[in-house]
């Protein structure tokens, strides 16, 4: 369901200043005062998991995209670009139902690892880090590898 909320240009200039530039640790969006686009509500240049998680009122629903460091199944450290929706079951229905429907049209111009939060709870540093873990590995495809096989055995025979 769309809302008929607009990302403005400012929004997807922070997205890009987290992604490309790494200028900042994560950026933080929200709907403008008058409920027709997602602005920027804050750039924080340093932060920790703890701060960030923090960083969430209990009494308004955001969107954040963070640069997560994390480290990989064999020790080696990753980052990856989360798009947190935190969306308190203390707001109200119509900000909720805001929020909501208007979440695709952000992660249509933010593309980010989305992570759903109600609570603090939700936004737990190890179950964060599993799911981009499980939404991350690279899974084997069988028809690649034969027509892998194929082009090989092509190459050999001109």
């Amino acid at each position: 369901m769309a809302s008929g909320i607009t990302v403005t240009d400012e929004v997807v200039a922070a997205y890009d200043e987290v992604k490309q530039k790494h200028l900042y640790k994560y950026v933080t969006f929200r709907v403008s005062n008058c409920e027709t686009k997602i602005i920027v509500e804050n750039k924080v240049k340093e932060s920790t998991w703890e701060e960030f998680q923090a960083s969430f009122p209990a009494d308004a629903a955001y969107w954040s995209v963070y640069d997560f460091d994390y480290k990989n199944k064999e020790g080696q450290d990753r980052n990856k670009l989360i798009l947190v929706s935190w969306c308190p079951d203390t707001i109200k229905i119509k900000a909720k139902m805001m929020h909501s429907s208007s979440s695709d049209a952000l992660k249509k111009k933010c593309p980010a690892t989305p992570i759903q939060a109600n609570d603090r709870d939700e936004l737990n540093f190890d179950e964060v880090r599993d799911k981009i873990l499980k939404t991350s590995q690279f899974t084997k495809c069988p028809r690649s590898k034969h027509q892998f096989s194929l082009f090989i055995l092509t190459m050999n025979l001109c």
